[in-house]
């Protein structure tokens, strides 16, 4: 069996192996098995370690059921060979950053409400992690300030194997029944957790917590969080859209809310106001169109307008055309939105069809009105309406 450096210390990133044995694959790459290895394989939500193995980039690490863990590289090596390896020990540290702010607001989740947590993903760009429960955003709030409160306090993280005898006295979280020897990860009056992954020596190495999304998800909740350089990155971005809107909106911070607010609600005015001309605008068209008695059917070509205001007025027409009542919306050049209606004899769905089929007009609706966009010139649309 591989003896699994990363266990005993976290924090090595390079050592010398011998390969024990090297066999190409189904998908010609090579896989081998050294006498001892600090990579860390594809386990338990989290990807495997990368880096290089006898100067080439390692593919992928993984770890079957039978506890072997393989190596996969482009090129072979000689069995018996001893090999230098390297870990990408800034993205190895990243991840026991995130790893370990997971277990701590885990371990407060069960602590304080008894959820358990039921699933696990650590990517390079973001952590989830879901729960048995839903939690208020006030939990949601306070969680993340305790949380934060642990890694202040800088408890030692001790991983731990322990007896057989000492494992049965012990109540520790656990996803799954394991056989054979339980790695144990200890965070003192926070977290007891059976897990394989590396994690940092001490809690205040992780820096910061920074849960950054919450949502309810298949009866419990999925949490995002972002831990130590990732969550640092996170603050400067916000930061630096926060001083954008302060100097655009010509505010403090703490003033960008009522700000924004207020801009959004002079917004509705002025769009409600606009919607009111347009509709306006739209009525003295109407008035040169020919009269229903002239005609069964109202074409009309505006510029662009707003959908709700064309909307009203097609709901107008069809109680006094009989056939269709149609506005395009927009130019020959930019294409068009339109809302077409039927009258009393009038039935949409002939020339939906005829839209999507001609023109490639896409649009839905039923048989008393459709909705949609089309490329095509204006000319080339009354066309369609003549068919």
């Amino acid at each position: 069996m591989t003896e699994k450096l990363y266990d005993m210390d976290p924090h090595i990133a390079e050592f010398e192996a011998t390969v024990l044995s090297c066999e190409k694959t189904e998908d010609e790459t090579y896989a081998v098995i050294l006498d001892r290895t600090a990579f860390f394989p594809e386990e338990g939500g989290q990807g495997c370690d990368e880096g290089m193995l006898a100067n080439q980039k390692i593919l992928h690490v993984a770890i079957d059921k039978e506890n072997v863990l393989t190596h996969f590289l482009t090129s072979p090596l000689t069995v018996g060979d001893t090999v230098t390896g390297k870990v990408n020990y800034s993205l190895r540290f990243d991840r026991m950053q995130q790893h370990t702010g997971e277990h701590i607001l885990s371990g407060l989740i069960h602590n304080r409400f008894g959820f358990h947590n039921v699933g696990f993903h650590l990517s390079n760009d973001y952590t989830t992690f879901d729960t048995s429960g839903t939690l208020s955003d006030e939990e949601i709030r306070t969680l993340e300030a305790d949380a934060n409160k642990v890694v202040f306090s800088n408890l030692k993280v001790r991983a731990f194997y322990p007896k057989k005898e000492e494992l049965e006295t012990l109540s520790y979280r656990s996803k799954m029944e394991i056989d054979g020897p339980v790695r144990l990860v200890e965070i003192p009056g926070i977290d007891l957790c059976a897990c394989c992954a590396p994690h940092v020596d001490c809690t205040g190495q992780i820096g910061m917590i920074k849960i950054v999304d919450y949502k309810n998800h298949r009866g419990g909740m999925r949490l995002t969080i972002l831990c130590g350089m990732r969550a640092l990155a996170y603050s400067t971005a916000n930061e630096r859209t926060l001083s954008y809107l302060s100097r655009e909106l010509s505010v403090p911070f703490e003033r960008i809310e009522e700000a924004f607010c207020r801009l959004k609600e002079e917004t509705l005015l002025k769009q409600s106001r606009i919607n009111e001309l347009q509709e306006k605008l739209l009525q003295c068209r109407i008035d040169s169109l020919p009269s229903p008695s002239e005609s069964n059917r109202a074409i009309l070509f505006v510029d662009s307008m707003d959908m709700k205001a064309v909307r009203n007025i097609v709901n107008h027409l069809t109680e006094s055309y009989r056939d269709y009542c149609a506005i395009f919306s927009g130019s020959d050049e930019c294409g068009y939105n339109f809302i077409i209606g039927a009258g009393c004899e009038g039935d949409c769905n002939p020339l939906s069809l005829r839209l999507r089929e001609i023109v490639f007009a896409k649009c839905g609706g039923n048989a008393k009105m459709i909705q949609g966009s089309v490329n095509a010139s204006k000319d080339r649309l009354f066309e369609i309406f003549e068919i």
